[in-house]
């Protein structure tokens, strides 16, 4: 027993000791010191009730405050935000949320019925006013990439008096109607190359959506063909490629420990299988045809897991302020960090100087 307890103890201490190590590292200046007036900050906060996480960098307090949300649901993307998007902490206070049941965020899994598309929107709602407070700003930017767009695009709904602006990358707009473009594309080339062994696995599932105890199996399956055939041969950025994995991230970045790498891993599944079917009913092409604030939709020419046809034709649809369009021609799913250069400059260098009063 003695051989097998001092394992354990061992394990268990280093388990919580990388929990209590996490960190975001500082903003060196010039004299390898932290930067004056700069924030490195990873910080647990109270959202609708339960303990969240965000992670704060930026060079200077004093700049726009920018809240990115991440796809999923049940995924973080902090890892290639922290990557592929360091350009933004010189000219933003860039917060990236854990939500709910996701990455360092997962406990907040329970109570699980809670986990419901109107609450992630109240807890962004929520978030949004206390950056607000906290930076002392009238509005802050909102970035979403794939599900991080359809809970911004709720939020920028209901509340467009806390944004600046609204940027959706990756736009999502009616999921049901999306996936089942998937499976036919995926379908014509299984069926085209020969592939009758995936034909068969996809004539079993069937159709989207799937729901039962874990619809995550059928669309992980799905996607995950989709990516290999169709998003990995159009990666032009051979540094997203080698250097893009999220998981590959999420297990160096400091400020995880080993305790949320597994609780990233749950998150995933877990938290995937109870928010993904309820998305099934929505269509912002029928529910949010208008916002009051300036939006910007960005897309990626080769994005397979979003094709740009219902995007765009949402584009079309929606009444704002001001809105433009951008496909960003060298990239899929992952434009922001596969032509993260491009993502930048149309940041800082339109949409600010346009919005920022």
């Amino acid at each position: 027993m003695t051989f097998l307890l001092i394992p354990i103890i061992l394990l268990t201490a280093y388990v919580l000791y990388s929990q209590w190590a996490s960190h975001t590292p500082a903003i060196l200046g010039a004299d390898g010191k932290p930067l004056p007036g700069s924030i490195a900050s990873l910080e647990k906060v109270k959202l609708g009730g339960v303990d969240q996480w965000l992670i704060m960098r930026g060079h200077d307090i004093n700049k726009p405050v920018l809240l990115f949300l991440s796809g999923g649901p049940g995924g973080s993307e902090a890892g290639r935000v922290l990557r592929f998007n360091r350009e933004l902490e010189k000219h933003f206070v860039v917060v990236i949320w854990e939500q709910r049941g996701c990455g360092k965020s997962y406990p907040s899994y329970y109570p699980k019925s809670a986990l419901t598309v109107d609450q992630y929107v109240s807890d962004l709602i929520e978030l949004s006013e206390m950056l607000r407070q906290r930076f002392d700003e009238q509005k802050i930017y909102l970035v979403g990439h794939s599900w991080g767009t359809i809970i911004g695009v709720l939020a920028a709904q209901q509340r467009p008096d806390l944004y600046h602006a609204y940027i959706g990358t990756a736009q999502m707009v009616d999921v049901q109607e999306t996936d089942r473009i998937i499976y036919d594309l995926v379908m014509d080339h299984s069926r085209k190359t020969g592939d009758i062994k995936f034909v068969k696995t996809l004539e079993k599932q069937g159709q989207p959506p799937y729901y039962g105890k874990s619809p995550i199996q059928p669309y992980a399956t799905l996607f995950g063909r989709e990516y290999q055939l169709f998003e990995v041969p159009n990666i032009k950025d051979e540094t997203y490629r080698r250097e893009g994995d999220a998981i590959l991230l999420m297990l160096k970045q400091p400020e995880y420990g080993w305790l949320d790498r597994a609780y990233y891993l749950l998150g995933l599944m877990n938290t995937f299988n109870v928010v993904y079917p309820q998305l099934q009913e929505m269509d912002f092409r029928l529910d949010v045809t208008r916002l009051e604030l300036p939006v910007t939709i960005v897309l990626g020419r080769h994005d397979m897991n979003n094709p740009s046809q219902i995007p765009e034709e949402y584009f079309n649809l929606l009444e704002a302020p001001e809105k433009e369009l951008i496909y960003f021609e060298n990239s899929g799913h992952g434009m922001i960090w596969e032509e993260a250069n491009l993502f930048h400059s149309l940041l800082i260098d339109k949409i600010v100087p346009k919005t920022y009063h």
